[in-house]
Formats: C-alpha cells, sequence, structure tokens
C-alpha cells in the first residue's frame, strides 16, 4: 500500500496547483495535484512538459480520462467513489495508482480492506 503524508514512511509531498503558472513554482521532479474539473489546461501543460501529476475527482469518467491523460495518481474522496474508480483501475489495468483521502491513520484500514491502491494524509500535500 501507497502511504503519503505518514510521519513514519519517507515520502515526497504533493504541490497544489491552480493553474500551469504555479507549477514553475513547484521544485524539479515534483508531483502537482489540482481538481480535474476545470484544469484540462493543467493537463495539456504537464503531457507537453513531462510532469507528474495526481488529479482529484470522484466521477468514473474522470478516472478514466486522467487515467488515459498519464496522471500518476488519481485522488479519490470517499471509499464508496475510491471502491468503484479502484475496480475500473483493475478492469482495465490503470497505470495511475488510485489513493483515497483519508483524515488520520485511523482509516488505514477503510483502504486496506477495499485493496486501494494508497492513501493521501493531508500531511502529504503543500
Amino acid at each position: 500500500m501507497i502511504i503519503i503524508g505518514h510521519d513514519l514512511v519517507a515520502f515526497k509531498p504533493f504541490y497544489t496547483v491552480k493553474n500551469s503558472n504555479d507549477i514553475t513554482k513547484t521544485p524539479p521532479n515534483a508531483t502537482v495535484i489540482f481538481r480535474f474539473e476545470g484544469n484540462e489546461d493543467i493537463i495539456k501543460f504537464c503531457q507537453k512538459n513531462g510532469i507528474n501529476f495526481a488529479v482529484e475527482t470522484q466521477a468514473e469518467k474522470e478516472a478514466l480520462l486522467s487515467n488515459a491523460a498519464g496522471a500518476s495518481y488519481i485522488v479519490v474522496s470517499g471509499k464508496k467513489a475510491a471502491k468503484n474508480i479502484q475496480n475500473l483501475a483493475e478492469a482495465y489495468l490503470f497505470d495511475s495508482k488510485i489513493l483515497l483521502k483519508i483524515q488520520n491513520e485511523n482509516e488505514l484500514e477503510k483502504a486496506a480492506k477495499n485493496n486501494i491502491d494508497g492513501v493521501l494524509l493531508p500531511q502529504g500535500v503543500v
């Protein structure tokens, strides 16, 4: 299981961006994170420039498009949505990893019981 944002596990944080200009302010080789909806221009910028990106979504259609567009991670809030998207990822052999957004380590079991690829804690995002 991937665990991003826990003190006991070494990780590189994700950097929240709102536009392609924000990306230029992140460290080299950083993974940027943004909502899918309304940010198709950021996805294209990341593709063109070889930037690792994570997309936040609840929608299966957006998850399918994010994977096809080359997202490293698809971040989902809510166990049910994460499980549905994880099932898609397994059925279609996604390259993207599915992360369940959780608030604390006590929620790790939710992800594990649903075979989610990993979790993203608040400390994992700058």
